[in-house]
C-alpha cells in the first residue's frame, strides 16, 4: 500500500523568504500567512494560522523570487521533524517542504481582502484548480 502525502496551500508570505545553510545543504524558509472568516454564534470570526515552509530543490529559485506579502500557491509534503539543537526534549515541529511554488499576486495598496469560508463552500472552489494556473497552463513553455 501506498501512502500519500501532499499538501497543496494558498496564502500571503509574512516575510521574505531567507536562505538557510546547514550541513552543507542550501534551502529557502518562509512563513506561509493564512486568514479566513467563519460564523460561530451569530458571529463572524476571523481566524488566522501560520505554516513553516521549507523550499528544497528546484522550488528555491523560485522562492528566492518572492517578497513578504506575496500571495503564493504551493504544493509540498507535510514533515514532523525534532529540531537538532533541542533533540533531548519533546520538542516537535510540523513544516512543509516545498516540491512546487507559484506566484498568485503581489501585494496591492487596498486591504487585503480575507476568504470567507461559505463562500468557498457554495461555489466549491475548494475542489477545483486555481484559476491563475488554469489560466496560464497554456504559457508554460513546453
Amino acid at each position: 500500500m501506498e501512502i500519500l502525502n501532499q499538501v497543496i496551500l494558498a496564502g500571503n508570505l509574512t516575510d521574505k523568504p531567507s536562505v538557510d545553510e546547514t550541513g552543507g545543504r542550501q534551502f529557502v524558509r518562509a512563513r506561509l500567512a493564512q486568514s479566513w472568516q467563519y460564523d460561530t454564534r451569530g458571529k463572524t470570526v476571523e481566524h488566522r494560522q501560520f505554516i513553516p515552509l521549507t523550499f528544497f530543490g528546484d522550488s528555491q529559485a523560485t522562492a528566492k523570487t518572492f517578497d513578504k506579502g506575496d500571495n503564493i500557491h504551493i504544493t509540498g509534503q507535510l514533515i514532523r521533524r525534532i529540531p537538532a539543537s533541542d533533540a533531548s526534549s519533546n520538542t516537535t515541529i510540523f513544516e512543509i517542504h516545498v516540491i512546487r511554488a507559484f506566484l498568485i499576486a503581489r501585494p496591492s495598496r487596498e486591504a487585503q481582502r480575507t476568504i470567507h469560508q461559505n463562500v468557498i463552500r457554495q461555489t466549491n472552489d475548494s475542489k477545483q484548480t486555481p484559476a491563475f494556473l488554469t489560466e496560464s497552463i497554456n504559457e508554460w513553455p513546453v
